[in-house]
């Protein structure tokens, strides 16, 4: 059974991808976008059974953010940080 401490931990990232998200001014995400890495994030956070293909998607998009220059490289990498950060250490059940 998991405790609660590394979920608190997982839930912050997902907080700051939000942040990172909605701080992004001219260059937020459209509401589809969001929608996409929020569900990313939620089925890691909860590890749902369909995340491999849920975070593929995710990941798709932030590298079309950061090829069409919308976003910079370093945005994606905490884009990506946060988004990993939201699922269960390698290991963990």
């Amino acid at each position: 059974m998991m405790t609660a401490e590394p979920m608190v931990a997982r839930g912050a990232h997902c907080m700051r991808r939000l942040d990172t998200n909605d701080h992004k001014g001219a260059t937020k995400l459209h509401a589809r976008e969001r929608e996409q890495l929020l569900e990313a994030a939620d089925v890691l956070l909860f590890g749902e059974p369909d995340r491999e293909e849920t975070v593929q998607s995710a990941e798709v998009l932030i590298e079309a953010l950061q090829t069409s220059e919308r976003w910079s490289v370093d945005s994606c990498d905490r884009l990506r940080e946060h988004l990993y950060g939201c699922g269960a250490p390698t290991g963990a059940s």
